[in-house]
């Protein structure tokens, strides 16, 4: 393993230059402390989706499948063939605390009719808009677009339940034509509105199929460029919008539960103290949202670095682009957007020469997941240790569990038992070893549905945002000194 391996810039040239050009009077040592109390403002800063349309659009379910929830999961919107939503209600996404969706009424029932829809729901409240139609564009959901336009609202126009639009279509081809027909027809009526959204064919049940995974990713990244855009001219109006402008924007906050009282007073108090104001957060978080995360999948020879790698980016060890041995060039996922995964094995040729060394190599890197191979040897300990001592986050995993299990098969347990009491062991090593972290995830980089590789993968995700403030803020203070 190299230590002198060069690591690809982090922020793009133009960005980089911003940023530092912003900083340029700044000391090094106040970089991080600033960005970050700005940064823990934004972090839980709210932006409010409102899922609209007519009723038995099939509202519930897209927001079900948004949150990759069943109809009968703990928190999940309930679903039926009759009218079930009777108010305007919230969800999210744990992993996602910023974004609430709304489910709302559907438009057009006797409870809710079309002409005062809209006042009564006070579509003034929300950021954007999911309008939802099934089968065909009604007059409805033009009525819907006319209302967000007017408000000049982001909005996605989502046609759903594609499944059962096809269902009778026999062929591929005929197939094809009809989703063809049904992104015309949807798009049809929005040109002549000269509006150009992005529209989706999906089936909220068969997600994998069509166009559910494409509004996912195109979701994400436009709710963070639109919550960027909010935050920055909130800033805007309380600090340089006049007394009026600030009392109007800071009581739409209030009213709506974008931030607490206290947050808008730190941002104001910041100001005062820093002249960090609107223009400054905006280049802030246009670099933020570029940032790439490197992550180091940490393993002995033949422990399954790679293969966990390719598990996580979502590829076989024998497809095109899976990883190698190699730590040249790291693996990136659209499941994971500005996030880097290196594949790092061997690691016991470096850390039985020079644990220095090894702790040099690893502060390249913003995470780590760091893999168990020999409990006897014990370099995953010693790893461990090494990245706390960095001051950096890190998961613990086994895997091949299902190889170790197979040499177990003797034993006359429940197959569940043996995880269970393997969990619990090592809890106990982590414990004696006095770890920061006390779960060890057990897993089968071949079989992404079996032992705890959704929960790794659950952990890793909500740990990444995490970890994204403190390592970005530290990458401007460290590009400052060199």
């Amino acid at each position: 393993m190299d230590s002198r391996l060069y690591m690809p810039a982090k922020i793009q040239e133009d960005r980089f230059n911003k940023i530092k050009d912003l900083f340029a009077s700044e000391r090094p040592e106040e970089i991080p402390h600033r960005l970050m109390s700005l940064l823990e403002v934004f972090d839980r800063f709210k932006i409010d989706i409102a899922v609209t349309g007519e009723s038995g659009a099939g509202k519930s379910s897209l927001i079900n499948a948004i949150l990759r929830l069943n109809p009968d999961d703990t928190g999940a919107a309930p679903t039926g063939a009759v009218e079930t939503t009777k108010q305007a209600t919230m969800y999210q996404n744990p992993n996602l605390p910023h974004i609430r969706l709304w489910d709302l009424p559907g438009m057009g029932t006797p409870s809710f009719a079309s002409k005062s829809y809209v006042t009564t729901m006070n579509f003034d409240l929300y950021d954007m808009f999911m309008v939802v139609m099934s089968e065909r564009v009604r007059e409805n959901n033009m009525l819907l677009i006319d209302e967000i336009k007017q408000r000049k609202k982001p909005f996605y126009f989502i046609r759903t339940k594609i499944d059962n639009d096809l269902r009778r279509k026999k062929s591929k081809i005929s197939q094809i034509r009809a989703l063809d027909q049904m992104r015309q027809d949807c798009e049809k009526y929005l040109k002549e509105k000269k509006l150009d959204p992005h529209v989706f064919l999906v089936s909220s049940h068969e997600t994998e199929k069509y166009e559910m995974q494409n509004l996912m990713d195109t979701f994400k990244d436009d709710v963070f460029q639109l919550r960027a855009e909010l935050f920055s001219d909130f800033l805007d109006k309380i600090l340089h919008g006049g007394w009026i402008k600030a009392w109007y924007a800071t009581s739409h906050i209030q009213q709506t539960g974008k931030l607490e009282t206290e947050d808008i007073k730190a941002l104001q108090d910041m100001y005062k103290r820093t002249g960090f104001g609107a223009a400054k957060v905006s280049v802030v978080l246009e670099a933020l949202s570029h940032f790439q995360l490197d992550v180091a999948v940490l393993g002995e020879t033949g422990s399954g670095a790679s293969s966990l790698v390719n598990a996580l980016i979502g590829l076989k060890n024998e497809e095109c682009g899976a990883a190698s041995a190699s730590v040249s060039n790291p693996a990136m996922s659209l499941g994971y957007p500005d996030v880097r995964f290196w594949d790092i094995s061997g690691i016991e040729g470096v850390m039985d020469y020079s644990m220095y060394e090894m702790k040099q190599h690893l502060n390249c890197y913003d995470f780590y997941i760091i893999i168990v191979s020999d409990w006897q040897k014990a370099r995953h300990l010693k790893l461990a240790k090494a990245v706390e001592e960095l001051r950096k986050h890190y998961l613990l995993v086994q895997t091949k569990i299902d190889c170790h299990l197979q040499t177990q098969s003797d034993l006359c347990c429940d197959e569940t038992e043996i995880p269970d009491g393997l969990r619990a062991q090592y809890s106990q090593k982590l414990q004696m070893a006095k770890l920061s972290a006390q779960q060890m995830f057990l897993i089968n980089s071949l079989d992404r549905c079996a032992f705890d590789f959704v929960g790794l993968e659950t952990a890793l995700s909500c740990d990444l945002n995490t970890v994204r403030t403190s390592a970005f803020a530290y990458y401007i203070k460290n590009s400052k000194e060199t």
